[in-house]
């Protein structure tokens, strides 16, 4: 139901470059943690229930990044997905020998600047596609609006509708949740996440602009406003 998950460790002191900006443009729910990292930070990033489904390294050790990965699969129970988180290592100074012992262990790509932006999300959603494929995620349908929650795209009247991170998460939890009233604080806790300490007037300001784009994109749907308790899709 939600973005893919991707942690970037480090990264602008090596390449120069802001994977994260590229990255949350793109509707990836994006984490991050600094070059400085523990084993046991990442570790218990790997662990949780909702751990990334990609991680991207730029801090230039990948050495110490890659077993951690290794070992969080073999922990994972197999209902719970047994694959191994995969890696994206970014290095502006990685030597030839270097990315061929990375490949050889393992890595799933190893990236050097100069690349551009597009190159990037091509090379991540490749590894997405590679090692977490597509087992019956499907495409939500609500009167005129169509979601495909794998390639986070939504259509109205099959014409596209650009909608940011947020708007795409809000959409998608009221698409899947019709004609039922929620609460403010409910609604927080499903699209922002229940570790979020933020205001319950931040579900007004996105279901408003969510509305704002529904409308002007002619979408049966709408939002109600239910007085002293919170909003309905209809």
């Amino acid at each position: 139901m939600s973005a893919p998950r991707i942690l970037v460790i480090g990264s602008e002191r090596t390449t120069g470059r802001s994977p994260q900006e590229a990255l949350t443009g793109e509707y990836f729910d994006v984490r991050t943690m600094p070059e400085s990292f523990s084993e046991s930070d990442l570790v218990t990033q790997l662990k949780n229930p909702h751990r990334p489904a990609l991680v991207v390294e730029g801090s230039g050790q990948w050495s110490r990044v890659f077993p951690a990965l290794h070992c969080s699969a073999i922990d994972q129970e197999p209902a719970n997905n047994a694959s191994r988180v995969p890696l994206l290592v970014l290095s502006g100074s990685i030597s030839s020998h270097e990315k061929a012992k990375a490949l050889d262990a393992g890595v799933d790509d190893v990236l050097s600047p100069p690349y551009g932006k597009e190159e990037l999300l091509s090379r991540v959603k490749a590894i997405l596609r590679r090692v977490r494929p597509h087992h019956g995620i499907d495409i939500i349908r609500y009167q005129n609006i169509t979601l495909d929650p794998r390639r986070h795209l939504v259509f109205v009247n099959d014409r596209p509708l650009r909608l940011v991170l947020t708007e795409f998460r809000l959409l998608q939890f009221f698409m899947t949740h019709a004609d039922f009233v929620y609460g403010r604080q409910h609604i927080l806790n499903a699209v922002w996440g229940e570790d979020r300490f933020l205001d319950e007037r931040t579900v007004n300001t996105y279901v408003r602009r969510l509305r704002n784009k529904l409308e002007a994109a002619s979408a049966e749907a709408r939002f109600v406003s239910v007085r002293g308790v919170g909003y309905m899709f209809i």
